[in-house]
């Protein structure tokens, strides 16, 4: 009797650890970013991790007398990609980001000062945004969004004894010259040399 779907080949095929995130990075969906290019690029520490959503967006036609989900009338009509994130440090730049703003001098000198920017500019976008994280066997893992406009906002909580976190939603977005019909997002999953896959008899009781 099969009683569990564990393998030998369980342990390289689990994403363990936090990971981090970055920012800067060349999108291209051939290459992935090197372990070197993605620590220059490292927007800031995080508390409790993040989340990454990928959901296709269906279409199917009511049609008489059709009463259940039917895959040959199924359409892709859109999609839509996020990654959650809680980041533990402050910077002028990632709050500008967040709020849509303008960042500029005190007249002192003292203060990175951020305002309210009437519309979206080019530097409101995160260019190569995206997570680095590794499977149990060491193996890369890698998402990366072409652009990502943080939509949440800015928020934190200070609270006694404890450390403010700055949580942001930050959504990948493409642009005319890529496609109006898919995002450009890559997920790259590393292939070790002589990996291979789990033979289904390895699967015992």
């Amino acid at each position: 009797m099969i009683q569990s779907g564990v393998t030998t080949g369980t342990p390289s095929k689990i994403l363990f650890g936090a990971g981090v995130y970055f920012k800067g990075i060349t999108y291209n969906e051939k290459v992935a970013p090197t372990e070197q290019e993605v620590r220059a690029a490292i927007i800031g520490a995080t508390q409790e991790g993040g989340a990454v959503t990928i959901t296709p967006q269906f279409f199917m036609p009511e049609l008489d007398d059709v009463h259940v989900a039917v895959k040959e009338l199924q359409t892709k009509i859109g999609e839509t990609a996020q990654m959650e994130v809680s980041f533990a440090e402050l910077s002028a730049d990632l709050v500008a980001n967040m709020v849509i703003g303008e960042t500029a001098e005190s007249t002192d000198k003292k203060y990175d000062v951020i305002t309210s920017s009437s519309n979206i500019e080019a530097g409101h976008f995160f260019e190569g945004f995206g997570y680095y994280g590794h499977l149990m066997d060491g193996r890369p893992a890698i998402i990366v969004f072409k652009h990502a406009l943080c939509t949440s906002g800015f928020t934190t909580d200070p609270k006694s004894k404890t450390n403010a976190l700055f949580k942001g939603t930050f959504e990948c977005q493409s642009d005319i010259s890529y496609s109006l019909t898919k995002l450009p997002y890559v997920i790259f999953i590393h292939k070790q040399d002589g990996w291979t896959p789990v033979d289904p008899d390895e699967v015992t009781a």
